[in-house]
């Protein structure tokens, strides 16, 4: 199920959001052609510039908020990327609209690292060995539980592929696509072939920040303009 656009049309242009998905295009590009010419593995690569949640407690600060904001960034294949872009630019910009530009790239950035301290908090006391945070994945569970904060009863217009072959259009309410967005990404961690990598503890922690600001936030930004059907 891939979701395409909300149901209701505004003329709002999400400068940042936009921005934010070259950037993790370009990232991609970048770490995929650094390996290549380096005939490193991507694991290898990550390494210097993920967030080891396991280092955390004995690196510099400096170092981990950098390697926080980078990782929110990195993702680990091309399938990895372009799920997480397609969610993030059609419930970010919704989002984007609602808080304005500079607000809302703060706001991604904020849950993108509730996601790593949501990691490092349910998980971090299992570290024996490097444990790295890679993906956008946090930062995107934080917007899709601000949205659903925002816009409870919206309804999200995604295409369901059968067999690559069959498309059929469907809508869908928010809550529904949340129950399988945390299934998709249980799934993925299931079946991940680099579980010191894919980390869904970060899914949760970026969701839960995500309902906190944005419950914080809505007793200071007027609520949500109805948007044009």
């Amino acid at each position: 199920m891939i979701p395409y656009k909300i149901v209701g049309t505004t003329n709002y242009r999400p400068y940042i959001a936009f921005f934010v998905t070259v950037v993790n295009v370009l990232a991609f590009v970048y770490i995929m052609t650094y390996a290549f010419l380096g005939g490193l593995a991507l694991e290898e690569v990550y390494r210097n510039y993920a967030l080891n949640i396991c280092a955390v407690r004995t690196q510099p600060l400096a170092e981990t908020l950098l390697d926080g904001a980078r990782s929110i960034f990195l993702h680990m294949s091309f399938v990895h990327l372009t799920s997480n872009i397609i969610i993030f630019y059609v419930f970010g910009s919704r989002i984007e609209e609602h808080l304005g530009h500079l607000r809302f790239l703060a706001f991604y950035l904020i849950v993108g690292f509730g996601g790593h301290l949501g990691h490092l908090l349910l998980d971090g006391a299992q570290c024996q060995e490097a444990l790295y945070m890679i993906g956008s994945s946090g930062a995107i569970s934080g917007i899709i539980g601000a949205f659903l904060f925002l816009f409870p009863t919206a309804r999200i217009k995604s295409k369901i592929i059968v067999l690559k072959v069959f498309g059929y259009d469907v809508n869908v309410p928010a809550w529904v696509y949340l129950v399988y967005w945390f299934f998709m990404q249980f799934f993925y961690q299931v079946g991940s072939v680099a579980p010191r990598i894919n980390v869904h503890w970060g899914h949760v922690g970026g969701f839960i920040t995500g309902l906190a600001l944005i419950f914080l936030l809505s007793f200071f930004i007027a609520p949500p303009r109805i948007p044009r059907i």
